[in-house]
């Protein structure tokens, strides 16, 4: 969501002119693109988003409500399974502005704070999210990402975006001084290409843009990795922090447990 935020103080200072040029066609157009040899049909818009997660569904859908004609490239289908369950106060407020807080309150279960486990003196400590920056958001929610991403996606879609799933982004093309291209492939490998004035990268741990242009490397000091699990009969914290993470950490690393609400 603080990608979404960030996005969102980028795009809303933008006014929408309308434009026929720029606008949505349900019509199908062969094209040739500047790599030899492939056709595709085209799909205009005004904005292109590369990917449907939390990001990519809240800055379309604040996008759409602003007059924007927005498509949404997702490589998945919802429900789709990711990870990322524990959310953070703040995002609290970008969920109340797209409308979805109510339903995002039903799925989750609420959180007030994290509980730090220490394995050398048997001891733990409970940070509140009362008493932590300016205490205006004392709580967040634990939420399955399958439920929760179905809502984002399925609110944008309300607000006139128009997704696009099982469809991956493979490569853009930025053009001086006119819209831009984005080549795009579905399950079946057809290839598709669309055309917007603006393209979002909401990819994620994709990193779309970032792979494209060479932007990512190795830190040779932080050589890590992750794994994770699902487990049933995990004893909840009582009374108000059941909700509530647990991080412990160790020499190496640290692990966590994120309760849900089931």
């Amino acid at each position: 969501m603080e990608t979404a935020a960030r996005a969102l103080a980028i795009m809303s200072s933008l006014r929408y002119t309308p434009s026929l040029h720029y606008r949505c066609s349900n019509t199908l157009i062969v094209m040739q693109t500047s790599a030899p040899g492939i056709t595709s049909p085209l799909t205009t818009c005004d904005v292109l988003v590369v990917g449907g997660g939390p990001a990519g569904s809240a800055i379309s859908a604040l996008l759409a409500e602003k007059g924007w004609d927005v498509h949404v490239l997702e490589k998945d289908r919802h429900p789709r399974f990711h990870i990322g369950e524990s959310l953070l106060p703040h995002s609290l407020p970008i969920l109340q502005r797209l409308g979805v807080l109510p339903e995002v309150e039903k799925i989750g279960i609420t959180k007030y704070g994290a509980e730090i486990v220490s394995p050398y003196h048997g001891r733990s400590r409970t940070l509140y999210f009362s008493k932590a920056l300016d205490g205006s958001q004392p709580y967040s929610y634990e939420v399955k990402r399958a439920e929760f991403d179905k809502i984002l996606i399925d609110n944008a879609v309300s607000k006139g975006v128009r997704v696009h799933e099982g469809i991956r982004a493979k490569r853009v093309e930025f053009r001086h001084d006119s819209t831009h291209l984005v080549q795009a492939e579905d399950r079946a490998g057809t290839t598709i290409t669309y055309e917007a004035k603006f393209v979002v990268d909401a990819s994620g741990r994709d990193t779309f843009l970032s792979g494209q242009f060479g932007g990512k490397y190795r830190n040779p000091s932080h050589n890590s990795a992750a794994v994770f699990g699902h487990f049933e009969g995990v004893r909840r914290l009582p009374g108000k922090d059941e909700g509530n993470i647990s991080i412990v950490w160790f020499d190496h690393g640290w692990w966590w447990i994120i309760p849900f609400k089931d």
